[in-house]
């Protein structure tokens, strides 16, 4: 195994397991909050789950703006994981493929 492969392969790791984390936890803590302000705001939260709570959060961001940050650094987190697997994933792949032949 190539030691830079166990880097990209560690650091996908980590950004995809601290997103998720993230964004679970700064769901978690809108969701149960948007009940109080009605169905019109919890059905949003509710049905669509990254983009609702981030809504819900900018709109009352004087109460949530800690779930606000958490579901915001979690969405930028999992979209640099995957900008790193398919950025560099293809270059790993070729030296692999390059190494069996």
């Amino acid at each position: 195994m190539d030691f830079w492969f166990l880097t990209f392969l560690f650091t996908v790791a980590i950004l995809i397991a601290v997103g998720g984390a993230l964004l679970l936890v700064g769901y978690m803590a809108t969701l149960p909050a948007a009940f109080d302000f009605g169905w019109r705001v919890w059905l949003p939260t509710l049905l669509l789950p990254v983009f609702g709570p981030l809504w819900f959060a900018r709109s009352h961001w004087a109460e949530f703006a800690r779930p606000g940050k958490q579901l915001l650094f979690g969405v930028l987190l999992l979209l640099a994981a995957v900008g790193l697997l398919y950025g560099a994933g293809p270059h790993f792949v070729d030296r692999m493929a390059a190494g069996i032949k």
